[in-house]
């Protein structure tokens, strides 16, 4: 536990950057959100249709790195609406002293803003806000496609499933046909996954649709099967068209950001700045690689 107070006050430390982990302090506690996944609600229920469980894996500790004892709050979310979720007990689980996996039942349509912190003793401070990331959303100028985050992962022994959250616009003047294969999922590594055909009987996966002009469509798209150690980074629309449009979608930007953040490079902070963002799909995943390179370089001179 200790250990898990030093190297969260490490995190708070260093300056923040895109992607989680997402952190919050009131100055005597310390907060990290390390990532959020939605799971369908109870089956069968009245209102399995219409909402989900969202689940938010955090870290609290005391900022005080010699007291190791829990803190006890209490939590709620709040969405774009201002409107506010308080947290299912039925859903939470522990994970280590100090960190667990929150859950709310919340609208499937919610767009989460804001987790709150409040403190259940006078001594571990006033309650306070960690405050999601903006919605992330990229456009051709004919389309606009949204992210929202993951649906579900589903896990094998040597394999796993993971449906994504998506909506695209069409802003076009005239009809836009989509279905499940005008998605594609990228890897750490480059690997491309194809998006896997619609269910109709489960409703998993991409609907094929034809868009009207300024219609949009909300939905999850599957992609299945991935290797167990195998990280998402990439999101594609229209793979291999001069059309494509490219999401950053990795969870551990911000961590890998974050080493990037503490070296003490001077060469490595101007390289960065002098970089601009890629404008293909293949120079996307060139610069995820280098950052991934730059990222073990970094962690290799600092051991």
């Amino acid at each position: 536990m200790r250990y898990a107070v030093l190297a969260l006050s490490l995190m708070l430390a260093l300056s923040l950057a895109e992607g989680y982990p997402l952190y919050g302090s009131n100055g005597a506690v310390n907060c990290a959100i390390f990532g959020a996944f939605k799971n369908p609600f109870t089956p069968g229920d009245v209102n399995a249709g219409k909402n989900l469980i969202f689940n938010v894996d955090i870290g609290l500790v005391r900022a005080n790195a010699t007291d190791n004892s829990t803190v006890n709050a209490v939590y709620t979310l709040t969405d774009g609406n201002d409107k506010v979720y308080v947290v299912k007990q039925d859903y939470t689980r522990d994970l280590q002293p100090g960190r667990f996996v929150l859950g709310f039942v919340v609208p499937k349509e919610a767009v989460i803003k804001s987790l709150t912190v409040d403190p259940l003793k006078a001594e571990d401070g006033d309650q306070f806000i960690v405050p999601f990331e903006e919605l992330i959303n990229s456009s051709n100028g004919k389309a606009t496609l949204l992210y929202y985050g993951i649906i579900s992962s589903k896990g094998e022994v040597n394999r796993r499933a993971m449906e994504f959250d998506i909506s695209v616009s069409n802003n076009d003047t005239s009809r836009l046909s989509l279905s499940w294969k005008n998605f594609t999922l990228i890897d750490q590594w480059g690997w491309r996954y194809d998006s896997k055909a619609y269910n109709k009987y489960n409703g998993e996966g991409f609907p094929a649709v034809e868009l009207l002009p300024n219609q949009t469509i909300r939905s999850g798209v599957l992609f299945n099967y991935l290797s167990p150690i195998s990280r998402p980074v990439m999101l594609a629309y229209e793979y291999n068209s001069t059309s494509s449009i490219v999401i950053d979608i990795d969870p551990e930007k911000g961590i890998r950001s974050n080493a990037d953040a503490s070296s003490d490079s001077a060469e490595c902070r101007g390289q960065a700045e002098a970089e601009s963002p890629p404008a293909t799909l293949a120079g996307s995943i060139k610069a995820s690689k280098a950052r991934l390179a730059k990222v073990r370089e970094n962690l290799n001179s600092s051991a």
